[in-house]
């Protein structure tokens, strides 16, 4: 009877502790999705841009791409706004020396550090991409690069064509944002590429608008 209670309490208190885990994990689950993007100190007054159309048969659907033209129409169209800024994935072969590293990136506007709170630990946020020349790594990806060494002005050769400098390096990005890259270049550079254009049926990017204090969403 004693071997079968002590099973019995063993059972229990493994199954209690078992669940106890389960809540505790859930609750950390929760808080974080509750928390995605809500560190940014701008977060309130930004928006992301949606498509949205009637099909043929009649549904209403929406999509978060967009047109690479509509964030400087905003801009300059509308005066509820005060930033907004494209952003979109690339993939590109990056060479430092002898090191060859295919990883995530992002083209976007040099206003990105002023809309999304991502901290430079090196670099001028209001300067950091504005030359088409520049790049900005996280510090995970610097360090993948250069090691202990100074990242800070370094060349790295992008896609076998392209010489960027390092103008500077961002705290590595929380767990509770959708970004997702080791490094970012100026929008600037897809012109150098042949690649941004004005077309209003080329939903290819996400814009992302900043409206200023106490604008009012329906109105704009």
């Amino acid at each position: 009877d004693f071997l079968k209670s002590k099973a019995y309490s063993m059972i229990n208190i493994t199954g209690l502790s078992m669940g106890m885990a389960a809540v505790i994990l859930f609750t950390l689950w929760v808080q974080n999705e509750l928390s995605m993007e809500r560190f940014h100190e701008k977060a309130e007054r930004i928006y992301v841009m949606y498509n949205r159309d009637i099909s043929p048969e009649g549904y209403r659907w929406a999509w978060a791409n967009t047109p690479k033209i509509l964030a400087p129409t905003l801009k300059t169209d509308y005066p509820e706004v005060e930033d907004a800024v494209r952003f979109t994935n690339t993939n590109f072969l990056l060479t430092v020396g002898e090191k060859k590293l295919n990883v995530r990136g992002a083209f976007t506007d040099s206003s990105f550090f002023n809309v999304f709170t991502f901290p430079l630990m090196h670099g001028d946020a209001k300067k950091a991409l504005a030359d088409e020349h520049s790049i900005v790594l996280t510090e995970k990806f610097a360090k993948t690069l250069f090691g202990n060494d100074e990242a800070m002005g370094k060349m790295i050769r992008v896609d076998s064509s392209h010489n960027a400098t390092v103008t500077g390096v961002l705290k590595d990005l929380p767990n509770n944002t959708l970004f997702q890259f080791d490094y970012l270049l100026p929008w600037t550079y897809l012109d150098q590429l042949g690649e941004n254009d004005t077309y209003w049926g080329n939903n290819s990017t996400k814009t992302y608008t900043l409206l200023k204090p106490g604008a009012s969403q329906q109105v704009f």
